[in-house]
């Protein structure tokens, strides 16, 4: 498949006779559960890195192989510790990803041989521990591997049908290749990167297609495979990748296209295979996210678009030319800040290098103490007012980077740049702490109305607004409307309000970057976001002074409040556009919501993939988020939860995209009240 495609040639519906059809109905009558198995597994009772290997070989070991009927890819989910189980597998986050670059290129035998070679001549006794723990989670690997491919071969040899027997014999050597060194195959490269889900390596998955392509590419021009053959196999393992969410915010996160390392485009032929699978299969998992830069193709932007306006809620937009800058303010390297990907959600982390902790805080209480010591205590200007808001928003800034995080589950410890080479838990070369206000909309509005009717008019006191607020503007209503209604609001492109959140945007990153002093290269960043998690109860904070009533939901990311944005969507990017995100390296997101009578047509799509366009040429944010579905379809699903038709609404959220009817109910109710904007 070449860059220059025939977009309109492009199958991006589900062909109902095809094996992908059948194992996505498989997968809704949920059949892959009847291979789960639970069992007491006791563990070492080893405190040491040593340990925990062997309790994860254990696991391993008491897990049966299981392939399913039709399935290409050999696996279902290790063995769940029952009751009583006493394993202890170490920690291993699901925001940042595994080293799925290092364990393709070295292969489980690679990454185990370098392990044993380093303890040849290693005497520190906390570095033999990871060593050997390496050894032994890896030996584990190879073995596991090794038992699919016998299942796979005792099947075949059972199968009376000829063309699954030699689908049987492809997945026992692809098997069979992880287990005596790396993968050699697109099918056995796939196959590694499942057995590491399997693992435990459920979260943020990283640039899928720059470690698969070549594999791709390989068996294409050697005539091992042919494109359709690889397309099903991708779509196998994503139809996989939806198998045991625990909830609907599983961090399974795949970026595409981009940059590489030195600045060329990196979208390849799978960058689309991604987002032709995505199209077909229309299930929340993997969560698709592409990146954009000047040199990115026409073709990538609009097969995107073409996903957005089928209703997939993906993918996700990623502006490098705010995303990379903000990443080198960290001082990270442009050859590594070149090669971000998103977590689990949408922060930046450099994929395989850097872990990821966060703290996402409430700023709308902030603004209410900001408010009760004005009745106190009245400022003299607005300006005075923005400094006491800004200060209490200095109290979220450390004083020194963060150092580094452990990652203490050897198998994912050792396959992370540069924990191996180092033989420590703490070797990784980038620890990202993210400090993330919330609310930054409402607070905008808030500081607007205060400004417009405590200074400019005169036409409220601090008292007014106060007792309003603590009597959640019960008989304060005329205030409230007058709130609503007459004070200027975020989203708008109205300098009034935009030049607030500018300044309390950029000054809280401006300060932490001058208190923390990010050094070049690697280590410790702490970096300033804006996005939001856990909206729905949000809506429990107090009423603020951007008349919003406790029980309203609160504004998403660094988007506008819920219904406040009166102007339509370029009005939305005027505003944002207006900040300088460059200074957030922990990332930003804009979410915003079509009505999709507004692109059914071909004039609509075509409007769409210029608004994108218009969105990445400004610049914005670092992400931007679409959902493209009506209230009244959403309100009808909420009432039918179990009507068929509803099991491929799928809607953005927050950092994650998801079924709409499994949502929580105070979600789903999030997602309804969101502006939708017409072009």
């Amino acid at each position: 498949m070449s860059r220059e495609m025939d977009l309109q040639q492009l199958e991006l519906d589900l062909d109902l006779n095809s094996r992908s059809f059948e194992l996505r109905e498989m997968y809704w009558r949920g059949e892959y559960k009847k291979y789960l198995v639970s069992k007491v597994l006791t563990g070492s009772g080893e405190p040491t890195l040593v340990g925990k290997s062997k309790d994860f070989a254990t696991l391993l070991e008491e897990t049966p192989p299981a392939i399913q009927p039709l399935d290409r890819i050999a696996g279902i989910m290790t063995v769940g510790p029952a009751e009583g189980s006493s394993l202890e597998l170490g920690h291993y986050d699901g925001h940042y990803t595994p080293g799925h670059a290092n364990l393709i290129r070295m292969g489980y035998t690679g990454i185990r041989d370098r392990a044993r070679e380093k303890l040849a001549a290693e005497s520190d006794p906390s570095k033999i521990d990871f060593l050997e723990a390496t050894v032994i989670a890896y030996d584990a690997a190879c073995q596991f591997t090794e038992k699919h491919a016998q299942h796979a071969r005792e099947l075949a040899n059972k199968e009376e049908d000829s063309n699954r027997k030699t689908e049987l014999m492809q997945i026992a050597d692809a098997c069979h290749q992880l287990a005596i060194g790396p993968p050699r195959s697109f099918h056995a490269a796939l196959q590694m990167m499942w057995f590491t889900f399997m693992y435990g390596g459920r979260g943020s998955i990283g640039r899928f297609d720059q470690w698969m392509f070549p594999f791709y590419q390989e068996d294409i021009e050697s005539g091992k495979m042919t494109h359709l053959e690889a397309q099903e196999l991708l779509e196998n393992y994503f139809i996989k990748l939806n198998y045991f969410g625990r909830n609907n915010d599983t961090l399974r996160n795949i970026a595409l296209g981009g940059q590489t390392r030195d600045g060329r485009d990196a979208s390849n032929a799978v960058t689309y295979m991604c987002l032709v699978a995505g199209a077909k299969l229309m299930l929340p998992e993997p969560k698709l996210n592409v990146r954009f830069f000047e040199d990115s193709p026409r073709e990538l932007l609009e097969l995107s678009c073409r996903l957005t306006c089928k209703g997939l809620s993906n993918p996700a937009y990623f502006n490098d030319h705010v995303a990379v800058p903000g990443l080198l303010r960290l001082g990270i390297p442009i050859e590594d800040a070149r090669d971000y990907c998103n977590d689990g959600c949408s922060e930046l982390i450099i994929g395989g290098r850097s872990t990821i902790r966060f703290s996402n805080f409430d700023t709308l209480p902030m603004l209410n103490k900001t408010v009760q010591k004005g009745e106190q205590e009245p400022y003299d200007s607005f300006d005075a007012v923005i400094e006491d808001f800004e200060k209490r928003l200095e109290h979220h800034i450390p004083d020194n980077p963060g150092g580094k995080a452990a990652v203490t589950f050897p198998y994912f410890a050792a396959s992370l740049d540069d924990c191996l080479e180092e033989a420590s838990t703490t070797g990784v070369r980038y620890s990202i702490w993210g400090r993330i206000p919330s609310q930054m909309g409402n607070v905008a509005d808030g500081l607007a109305a205060i400004r417009k009717f405590i200074f400019d008019e005169q036409s409220m006191t601090w008292e007014e607004l106060s007792a309003a607020l603590k009597n959640n503007f019960e008989d304060c209503e005329p205030l409230r409307q007058k709130i609503l209604n007459r004070a200027p609001k975020y989203g708008n492109d109205d300098d009034y309000v935009d030049d607030i959140i500018k300044q309390i945007a950029e000054d809280f990153c401006d300060r932490l970057h001058d208190r923390v002093h990010n050094e070049f290269g690697p280590g410790g960043k702490t970096a300033p976001g804006f996005m939001t998690f856990g909206i729905h109860g949000r809506r429990f904070l107090p009423a603020t002074p951007d008349g919003r009533k406790q029980g309203d939901n609160i504004a998403s990311s660094f988007s506008p409040a819920l219904g406040r944005d009166k102007y339509g969507p370029t009005s939305v990017l005027k505003s944002v556009s207006k900040v300088d995100l460059t200074k957030a390296g922990h990332g930003s997101v804009l979410d915003i919501a079509f009505h999709p009578s507004a692109l059914k047509c071909e004039e609509g799509y075509q409007k769409f993939v210029s608004f994108v366009e218009t969105f990445l040429k400004m610049p914005c944010t670092a992400t931007l988020q679409v959902n493209m579905v009506d209230k009244e379809t959403l309100l009808e699903a909420r009432e039918n939860p179990t009507d068929p038709r509803y099991r491929t609404l799928l809607v953005r959220v927050w950092g994650y995209s998801t079924v709409f009817v499994t949502l929580d109910p105070a979600l789903q109710q999030h997602v309804i009240e969101r502006t939708e904007h017409l072009f």
